[in-house]
């Protein structure tokens, strides 16, 4: 590798380093997670000081260490902002669970992260904060699929049994995949696991079959989609391994 080089990434961590220098993790289409610093960029005269920013999005231009095998980013050409996610509240905190979701369980296609993530970004940032939770279930959902973890949609995890178009599938953490409703109320803990409706499961297999800017679009009742959102969000944790600090932030406002 070069030891000056440029990639499009997207900034999805910030850290401190010493005093002024900042700790920085984004995500390239053609390197996945890279670490690098910022030199200066908290000092308040630093001109990495606010394109580096989580959400930031465009060109950075990179100086690798051969020796230390470090990297340091010399300039960001920041292209995106996204105004609209930093103005909202609930906005914001749907897209942080998305990159804290990436930063904790990324190990699959680069490219196909990087392009969903960004996708997703913009729809949230064009969209209003009524369509936030949908899109929330949807970038989930695309991006368990990407890790080859998405439940399936047609059988039980347990027995088998294929879902009729009515049945109703059940969340319970710990568990590879979704439960009828006869193995949830067999394991004991029915009412601790998340009922998913007929409404929420064909909602997941459109985002599943359908370009992402026209599965945005497909509507959800209420209540089917608030079991929806708790479900992807068990089902984000599961997958990282642990709780993730952003669902923990967003308490209340997810």
């Amino acid at each position: 590798m070069a030891r000056n080089f440029q990639t499009p990434g997207i900034i999805l961590k910030n850290n401190r380093f010493g005093e002024i220098h900042k700790g920085v993790v984004f995500l390239s289409p053609e390197q996945g997670l890279v670490d690098a610093v910022a030199y200066g960029a908290f000092s308040p005269k630093g001109k990495l000081r606010s394109v580096t920013n989580p959400l930031c999005t465009g060109i950075l231009f990179l100086y690798r260490d051969p020796v230390k095998d470090t990297r340091k980013i010399t300039d960001m050409d920041c292209r995106e902002f996204f105004e609209g996610i930093r103005a909202s509240v609930a906005k914001f905190f749907t897209a942080s669970v998305w990159l804290e979701t990436v930063l904790r369980t990324f190990g699959g296609d680069a490219r196909e992260t990087y392009d969903l993530l960004l996708r997703c970004l913009r729809l949230l940032d064009g969209g209003t904060e009524e369509e936030a939770p949908r899109l929330l279930a949807l970038f989930l959902w695309r991006h368990l699929e990407g890790s080859g973890t998405a439940p399936d949609l047609r059988d039980c995890g347990r027995c088998g049994r294929t879902r009729k178009d009515r049945d109703v599938f059940h969340y319970l953490r710990g568990n590879p995949g979704f439960l009828c409703s006869e193995c949830a109320h067999s394991s004991g803990a029915l009412e601790s696991s998340v009922p998913l409706s007929p409404g929420a499961l064909a909602f997941l297999g459109h985002a599943s079959s359908r370009e992402l800017e026209t599965a945005a679009r497909v509507g959800l009742d209420a209540g089917s989609l608030e079991g929806l959102k708790r479900a992807m969000l068990w089902l984000a944790e599961d997958l990282a391994g642990r709780p993730l600090a952003s669902i923990r932030a967003g308490e209340g406002i997810l």
